[in-house]
């Protein structure tokens, strides 16, 4: 009896030494561990880069980021709620991280607040809910200690895997509010219009629509073609169509970027915009290459643009109009509409395009073997590529000449690059008259990004210039001029904000059930365009019948018709119901693929636990009673 009392009171003493235990570690992780996370998701969805930690540990002033969270609301769009948690999990991070230099607020902008004003003035996009008309509000203002303000309008989840970047570039934006410092380089009339500085005069010619969305996020400096030297304080150079660079101009590229300097290089193997600028002399030179390849800068670096060279792609051509009487469509493979697969969806540069890129005449990007930069492909071909000589293009193109002559070389082009590592200058020593001091090596990997086409930033091939109310408002008929910021606007940043890698998927649908709804939803289409097409059938013979029944003076409808008509009705409902019976199908096998789903990693695991408990149990049972027995033994 003794003994049975003493091991009731360990036992209790065992359960109640774990409870004080248990608490005590709760309480110990509260107050220590916060910040402290284990993140095993496949692509490290919670593990925040070096890069952003770079930049968050070296912030010199304090940030706001009022996250507007119509929380009260989340439960009409379940879609949003798990990217939400991710918004407000990398939120917490970023600001334990920044050492309370980032102060986080949380808004529930309620219907009809002073909070959803607030929302309202700051530019975040509300998503009409309902026929109650409340709006739903998912975005992030940022403010600084001297009220600049960046916002992300809207959360949309499918931009998840740029989550860290979005927010690290706003947070770096806020701690840097300064435009970046900008310097074009180029031969195109970028501020008078095609037609130069005369033509600008007397109001014959315009700026390239593109100046205005460059002046919109860059403090942007044109300089003359007379230019030798590149400001202390640009923090980007932009080459574009650059041709005839003096020795003193490419002496100060070079040393340029050697220094840390970031350039986006425009390279034309062949410029189709630069066929219709007149030359130094005057008028337009057809003999003239029209290249931008600047091998004496790229060349010893192991980078070669293959000159009088371009690249066509069948798969990715562009659709044009062709004749002067009866017009005809058909495939220029000359232009290439970069989307989909032809963009680097791992770069924040082309990740994100909305619209296609439109790039005419374009070359392709060779790296040799001892080159000492890593080039990362942004724009590619497909396989149905070939390339052929710039002179097919530079008289008098032939579109269905291009076509039938198309043959294949199967193989993938690169048309634009990231590239990036240590390089030596490609000088010697300073040209005489500079004298500053000779940089021979970079200290830190260059970063550039080169572009094998400049014509696409030329009106003709990305905007549409149109009048509205009685002003002139420019769309955009391609993604180009968002390829373009998108690559200033990235190399602008920090080297920290460049490194930033693209992040998974928060999203992780279950691949099967996607395939289910998939091919069900097809199946659905096929019969709702069936049906679309019998109710077109239907309303041109009831309009046949009645406009007999008009001609006849209000004659009625014979049997025949009548019963046509009903006839016709009858298959319309029927379809219907087979329509509903398909959506019914697809839900159906849905849910019970998530049960069975559920059943198997919800209760898998507590089953296993607790087949594990009462295997221990029946051991431990086995082992005292075999205990007892050899004691009364």
């Amino acid at each position: 009896m003794n003994q049975l009392t003493n091991f009731k009171f360990i036992a209790f003493s065992g359960i109640g030494l774990l409870a004080i235990l248990f608490f005590a570690v709760n309480i110990v992780a509260d107050d220590g561990l916060e910040n402290s996370r284990l993140d095993l998701t496949e692509n490290g969805l919670y593990t925040l880069s070096d890069g952003t930690r770079n930049v968050l540990s070296g912030l010199e002033e304090d940030v706001t980021m009022q996250l507007y969270y119509s929380a009260s609301l989340a439960g009409s769009v379940p879609e949003i709620r798990n990217h939400a948690d991710r918004v407000m999990s990398m939120l917490e991070e970023f600001r334990t991280i920044s050492d309370g230099r980032i102060r986080l607020e949380l808004i529930d902008p309620e219907p009809f607040s002073e909070d959803e004003d607030a929302a309202v003035d700051a530019g975040l996009s509300g998503v009409p809910l309902g026929a109650g008309g409340d709006t739903f509000y998912f975005g992030l203002v940022g403010q600084n200690t001297t009220d600049d303000q960046e916002t992300i309008p809207f959360f949309q989840p499918e931009r998840g895997r740029f989550l860290e970047y979005d927010l690290t570039r706003m947070v770096y934006g806020l701690s840097n509010p300064d435009l970046p410092k900008l310097m074009v380089i180029t031969t195109f009339p970028l501020d008078f219009g095609p037609g130069g500085v005369q033509a600008a005069m007397r109001g014959e010619s315009r700026p390239y629509a593109i100046t205005e969305p460059l002046r919109g996020f860059f403090d942007v400096d044109i300089p003359p073609r007379q230019w030798e030297e590149i400001p202390a304080d640009t923090d980007v150079i932009m080459l574009a169509h650059a041709r005839n660079l003096t020795e003193r101009q490419r002496y100060a590229i070079d040393q340029f970027i050697l220094g840390g300097g970031k350039a986006l290089i425009l390279a034309d193997a062949f410029s189709e915009v630069g066929v219709r600028l007149p030359s130094p002399g005057g008028a337009p030179d057809p003999l003239d290459p029209h290249s931008s390849l600047l091998p004496e800068l790229l060349g010893p670096w192991g980078v070669q643009v293959e000159p009088e060279t371009l690249v066509v792609d069948r798969t990715l051509a562009t659709r044009v109009n062709i004749g002067r009487g009866r017009r005809q469509l058909i495939d220029y493979v000359a232009w290439i509409q970069a989307a989909g697969p032809a963009l680097n969806a791992d770069d924040p540069v082309t990740a994100d395009l909305s619209l296609p890129l439109l790039l005419p005449s374009v070359g392709h990007i060779e790296i040799t073997e001892d080159s000492p930069l890593k080039a990362v492909p942004l724009i590619t071909t497909t396989r149905e590529a070939m390339r052929i000589p710039a002179s097919k293009l530079r008289f008098r193109p032939d579109p269905q000449g291009l076509l039938a002559d198309f043959e294949s070389e199967d193989r993938q082009f690169v048309i634009a690059a990231r590239l990036s590592g240590i390089v030596n200058s490609t000088f010697d020593a300073a040209p005489e008259g500079v004298d500053a001091p000779h940089v021979e090596r970079s200290a830190e990997p260059v970063s550039l990004i080169l572009v094998t086409d400049a014509d696409f930033i030329e009106d003709t091939y990305w905007a549409s210039r149109q009048a509205v109310f009685g002003q002139e408002v420019t769309q955009q008929t391609s993604g180009n001029a968002n390829f373009l910021i998108n690559a200033i606007d990235n190399l602008a940043g920090s080297s920290d904000l460049i490194g930033l890698r693209s992040r998974g998927e928060g999203d992780r649908p279950f691949t099967v059930i996607a395939e289910l709804r998939r091919a069900a939803e097809q199946q659905y289409l096929q019969q709702e365009q069936e049906l679309e097409a019998r109710l077109k059938d239907t309303e041109k013979k009831l309009a046949e019948l009645q406009n007999r029944a008009g001609e006849g003076g209000g004659q009625l409808l014979s049997s025949e018709e009548a019963k046509a008509i009903e006839s016709f009705q009858k298959d319309v409902l029927d379809t219907r119901r087979e329509l509903r019976a398909v959506q019914l199908n697809l839900r159906r096998d849905i849910e019970e693929l998530q049960d069975r789903i559920k059943v198997i990693t919800i209760g898998a695991m507590p089953a296993l636990v607790f087949v594990i408990a009462m295997i221990l149990a029946l051991w431990r049972r086995g082992r005292r009673r075999r205990s007892q027995m050899l004691k009364e033994a």
